[in-house]
């Protein structure tokens, strides 16, 4: 059974810090945190800003401590930094987690928290005459990156409807992965038929593409909050009051979604050096559920849904991945 590219890139890293590289300091008052430019990672999004202008949510959380921000485009190299002591906890989704968890023999990353379901759909061109799963034949799906969560949901989506899409680029269709920010161009050239992907990048094909929605789970985790083993048991306490800060965001959010709309809003600006509508981070605002609660069955599916897709062997007990601090 075959793995993803990424999975190599990992295995590699994790023998880094396995043989002692790039040693961290046990009494660091910086903590580095990661995150992507997406509306699903709302949470990154507003206590990024926060720090920005000098008001950071977390260090709140623990005076003296600084909080540096690393940005990702997708699962994978977030996983690549945890590995390589780049990050120290990163919103990811659950795929990349997964992976992360299986090539380390469970030993590098656990689950903090949930952050965020739903936000990704399954888009397609509004002439390109796909109205059910056996039309894809012949076709090419975008996906953010290879082994990211929406990949994984789409080759299994295929799968499930009798679709055929190797790791090679044989079978009835081809999935190929796209950064986010290239899909509407490729969709308004007729490049590619459809994509999965996230918010805002749904409601951006929407406005601007014309795309439609074929399939979208609006349960299914799409972030969720990580760390790496290493730091979690160097510093404890301080992620007891990280999980217990990025719970009262998760509520402060969703109590205050005009201001996080505008913090998203502008730092989106700022990560991406484009402008982004505010009308489009509200409507994609519509696809969101924030919530800290882990949904292990959910992971349990992200599992199952890997291994058929062939991008993932065999995993660890999961409940070994949930953050336990007596037990890390």
């Amino acid at each position: 059974m075959k793995r993803c590219l990424t999975c190599l890139v990992m295995v590699a890293a994790a023998l880094l810090v396995l043989c002692g590289c790039n040693r961290e300091e046990e009494n660091s008052t910086v903590i580095r945190m990661g995150g992507f430019p997406n509306v699903t990672h709302v949470q990154a999004l507003v206590a990024r800003n926060m720090t920005r202008h000098g008001e950071g949510w977390f260090e709140r959380y623990l005076p003296g401590y600084t909080i540096e921000w690393y940005t990702f485009n997708a699962g994978p190299t977030s996983m690549e930094a945890l590995f390589g002591r780049t990050v120290d906890l990163t919103y990811v989704g659950p795929s990349p987690a997964l992976n992360a968890y299986a090539v380390s023999a469970g030993r590098e990353v656990r689950v903090l928290a949930g952050a965020v379901n739903g936000g990704a759909a399954l888009m397609v061109a509004p002439d390109s005459g796909i109205s059910q799963a056996a039309d894809f034949k012949g076709r090419s799906i975008a996906t953010p990156q290879l082994g990211n969560t929406q990949d994984v949901s789409c080759r299994a989506w295929l799968r499930k409807n009798g679709l055929s899409c190797t790791l090679e680029g044989g079978g009835d269709c081809r999935v190929s992965p796209t950064p986010n920010a290239m899909q509407l161009q490729l969709m308004q050239q007729g490049d590619i038929a459809a994509c999965w992907t996230v918010e805002p990048w749904v409601s951006r094909l929407e406005q601007m593409a014309g795309a439609r929605v074929l399939v979208e789970e609006p349960e299914v985790v799409t972030t969720v909050l990580t760390a790496r083993v290493g730091w979690l048991r160097r510093h404890p306490k301080e992620a007891a009051v990280m999980i217990q800060a990025h719970k009262e965001l998760t509520q402060w959010i969703i109590d205050h979604p005009e201001e996080a709309q505008k913090r998203v809003v502008e730092e989106l600006c700022e990560l991406t050096q484009s402008e982004v509508d505010p009308a489009l981070v509200r409507r994609a605002w519509q696809r969101l559920i924030l919530t800290v609660d882990i949904d292990l069955p959910g992971l349990e599916q992200f599992v199952k849904d890997a291994q058929d897709a062939q991008l993932l062997d065999r995993v660890p007990e999961l409940n070994g991945m949930i953050y336990k601090p007596e037990q890390n």
